[in-house]
């Protein structure tokens, strides 16, 4: 009994000792912490967590306690990664973001953001915020005065709302366009956030633009992110789809616009890009261009993501064209938005977690 006392003794040495290095290391943790959200860091760090595992271990005297070590700092790494989050979480407080637009009632948006502010562990809810053209401006200035984080924009307003703001992103002002507003020291800032969506989508389904022609359907705030992001990253060609090729070329009049009827005399393009609503629930049977013209290309994108497979996309796939929707362009314009609107950097793997629970819904 005696020695069992002496034991019990000596391990209650151990642990005051190994109390004060721990309160040290967890306050080191959190100034660490607060180094990462001024950088915009992400709290995770896995090849340094290795790197600091694999360190300490060969420390070990006693190589039979090697497995115990890995569980401890293991551990250790998780308790230290959760203690930042927490004490971040704390601080932004409860948030709440929105989506402005005119018919919202399919929108995905809601269960995109509430996922990526879950996985985030921040405290914040997103609202759907249908509004009418002629209160654009009250409703944008009434969600500044609650006092909301951010919102979205989508169709139509995405060129409209614009006028209202107090600036523009460098992006922005490039494709003219915002897709989404910050609210901050009681400014209204507007970013386009569809330009890195959509460089997310062609990345994930390998979709080469340098040096390739595009064919673009649509002349809105969408079509704009999409052929700046295009002119940024090497596209060689662009031509224009519009309704009024006369006041597409207003638009764009660097390059060749058409109207819908001269689709079938594009030859030589590699790509059809959909940034038109054309297809989009309800009004699933319609198609922006006939079947056999989707001949003439070997790729096409549709912007839509509600339905997945758009009537589009459906005669891409039988014509024998490789077939992307835009539902992870969505996701990835969202998590840019949760970036701007906390100040973050995110680990952007969240984005194919969000992607790929949203394919289950």
């Amino acid at each position: 009994m005696d020695d069992l006392d002496k034991l019990r003794n000596e391990i209650d040495n151990i642990d005051c000792q190994m109390v004060k290095l721990f309160e040290r290391r967890m306050e080191t943790v959190l100034k660490i912490g607060e180094y990462k959200k001024r950088n915009h860091m992400p709290i995770l760090d896995k090849d340094r967590e290795e790197m600091i595992i694999k360190k300490n271990i060969a420390h070990l005297k006693n190589r039979y306690f090697h497995k115990s070590a890995v569980a401890f700092f293991g551990s250790i790494m998780e308790i230290s990664r959760n203690l930042q989050e927490e004490s971040i979480e704390e601080k932004l407080g409860v948030k709440l973001y929105g989506l402005i637009g005119e018919k919202l009632i399919h929108s995905f948006s809601p269960d995109i953001h509430e996922n990526i502010l879950k996985k985030l562990k921040i405290k914040g809810h997103y609202h759907l915020f249908e509004v009418k053209r002629e209160n654009l401006k009250t409703a944008l200035y009434g969600l500044k005065a609650l006092g909301i984080s951010g919102v979205n924009v989508t169709i139509p307003y995405k060129v409209d709302i614009i006028k209202y703001l107090d600036e523009l992103s460098e992006e922005a002002k490039r494709i003219g366009a915002v897709n989404t507003i910050c609210f901050k020291e009681g400014q209204i800032i507007g970013y386009n956030t569809d330009y890195y969506g959509f460089g997310k989508m062609l990345h994930r389904n390998d979709i080469k633009i340098k040096n390739k022609k595009a064919v673009v359907l649509g002349t809105g705030g969408a079509s704009k992110a999409v052929v700046q992001y295009l002119l940024d990253y090497g596209i060689g060609q662009i031509a224009i789809v519009s309704r009024d090729a006369h006041k597409g070329k207003e638009k764009y009049k660097e390059f060749l616009v058409v109207d819908y009827e001269a689709v079938k005399a594009l030859k030589g393009y590699d790509m059809i890009i959909n940034c038109t609503p054309c297809g989009m629930y309800p009004h699933i049977d319609c198609s922006p261009v006939k079947k056999e013209e989707l001949l003439n290309f070997n790729t096409a994108v549709d912007l839509i993501y509600n339905p997945q497979e758009t009537l589009f996309l459906k005669n891409a796939k039988t014509e024998g064209l490789k077939a992307v929707n835009g539902l992870y362009m969505l996701v990835g314009q969202a998590l840019k938005a949760q970036e701007l609107w906390n100040d973050l950097k995110i680990d952007y793997s969240i984005c194919d977690e969000v992607y790929k629970k949203l394919l289950t819904i």
